[in-house]
């Protein structure tokens, strides 16, 4: 193993004869926020269950601090935050009693840092569980994953169904946290602009297959949507490789391209167009546009 803390290597998962993963491979070094992204259904929570040990596997392995999944103990556990979609905590417990309980059961417990949480989340102890707010749920639930001073936090959809405030002083309070100490996240996330504020490395899942695998930033430069405009219609013989959308109105050519070049944009230029500028796109953009149903590696680590 390297300096990766977290590993999937070849992982295919079968459901009932179907195939949800298919071959997926990607490696999370330590201290990267990795923003693991996809449609309902292709596998972003099976995958998070198999790394931790919770399901097995088809074929392929998953390794945490180089261990395999279904080898993992106790004290790596105690290594490991989880923050699960849905903040299933137990309803009639009093939030006192709850973390009473959960300071109890974990090997390395910072009432410092749980007490910060409650403080900015301003969590009333003596309520119950049940009588909390999604919101506040949500935002328990993050202070006791910190209280237990994770060097792996893994985040399953933690924003969802949160309101714009209580989402945005959730991930604030979250990127302050974690950005310390060289801790190293797993992000799943239905709302794009919180993956693209905090995440540095991107997985976006297509059908099962891992189409894309890169830095953010590496995405944002090679994936570009480009508007072409010619003279006269679009020349038929124009054929560029690695489209990912396209769409023709008249003389007008809008196409959506993995790893734009100068090489691609130099045979464009071939055929004379009048311009060819390029439309801006935020993280959410280029989701949307390799979210196609036909799944292609789009853009993965190390390629020119």
């Amino acid at each position: 193993m390297n300096d990766s803390i977290i590993k999937i290597e070849n992982l295919t998962k079968y459901y009932d004869g179907r195939c949800v993963l298919d071959n997926i491979s990607f490696e999370i070094p330590q201290g990267c926020i990795y923003g693991l992204l996809g449609r309902n259904g292709t596998g972003k929570t099976t995958i998070i269950r198999i790394l931790l040990g919770l399901e097995p596997v088809t074929r392929g392995s998953t390794f945490i601090f180089g261990k395999r999944s279904d080898e993992l103990g106790a004290n790596d556990y105690g290594r490991i935050g989880y923050v699960a979609e849905g903040h299933h905590l137990i309803q009639n417990y009093s939030v006192s009693k709850l973390t009473g309980l959960c300071k109890r059961l974990s090997a390395k417990w910072d009432d410092e840092t749980f007490d910060h949480f409650i403080e900015v989340f301003n969590l009333p102890m003596n309520r119950k569980v049940k009588e909390l707010s999604t919101g506040m749920r949500a935002q328990l639930n993050l202070a006791l994953a910190m209280a237990t001073d994770p060097q792996v936090l893994i985040l399953d959809d933690p924003t969802l169904g949160l309101d714009t405030v209580v989402r945005r002083q959730f991930l604030e309070l979250a990127i302050d946290v974690l950005q310390r100490d060289g801790r190293t996240i797993l992000f799943s996330s239905h709302i794009l602009s919180d993956v693209e504020r905090i995440a540095d490395r991107i997985g976006i899942l297509v059908c099962g297959q891992l189409v894309v695998d890169c830095e953010l930033e590496q995405l944002k430069e090679r994936v570009k949507k480009m508007r072409i405009i010619f003279k006269d219609s679009v020349p038929e013989d124009l054929h560029l490789t690695e489209i990912i959308n396209q769409k023709q109105y008249d003389h007008e050519l809008v196409i959506t391209a993995a790893n734009w070049n100068g090489h691609k944009r130099a045979m464009v230029e071939t055929f004379g167009p009048e311009s060819i500028d390029e439309i801006p796109m935020t993280l959410e953009d280029i989701f949307i546009e390799c979210t196609n149903p036909e799944p292609v590696s789009i853009v993965q680590a190390g390629r020119n």
